[in-house]
């Protein structure tokens, strides 16, 4: 089956290179607003995270509030006359890991790994931040 899933990854990735290369583009088709980038990935998570009603919603939200804040910083970056590609990288690792900290809360272990997958985090990295997580909410019960 091809895997059609655009990564939380993806769309910081697309957002970027959209931002540096916009000053060299000529008649650049419109691009979605962080809003529609939001709802095609909350429903696509839906689908491959096999998500309730609630987590949509959820998953929903924190997309729409980190893409709409990455996108303004990266438009802040270009505005000042930012350049250099590494900037646009840690801006775009922050707000992925603000992401992660927010799906974290509200998926279920077994989610939380798939979304992990998904995202193409390292199977080392998977399973130490899986581990954490596990030790972490047996604590809490």
């Amino acid at each position: 089956m091809e895997n059609k899933t655009v990564t939380v990854k993806s769309i910081l990735l697309l957002l970027t290179l959209m931002v540096t290369f916009s000053l060299f583009a000529q008649d650049q088709p419109p691009r979605k607003s962080p809003i529609e980038l939001a709802a095609e990935q909350a429903e696509r998570f839906q689908e491959e995270l096999d998500l309730n009603h609630y987590q949509v919603f959820m998953v929903d939200s924190i997309l729409q509030t980190n893409l709409a804040a990455v996108s303004k910083e990266f438009e802040e970056m270009q505005k000042g006359g930012m350049q250099n590609p590494e900037s646009y990288r840690a801006v775009q690792k922050k707000w992925q890991k603000k992401t992660d900290d927010a799906f974290v809360k509200i998926l279920t272990i077994e989610q939380f790994d798939r979304y992990l997958r998904i995202t193409g985090v390292s199977g080392k990295e998977r399973k130490r931040r899986i581990k954490e997580l596990k030790e972490k909410r047996e604590k809490e019960e």
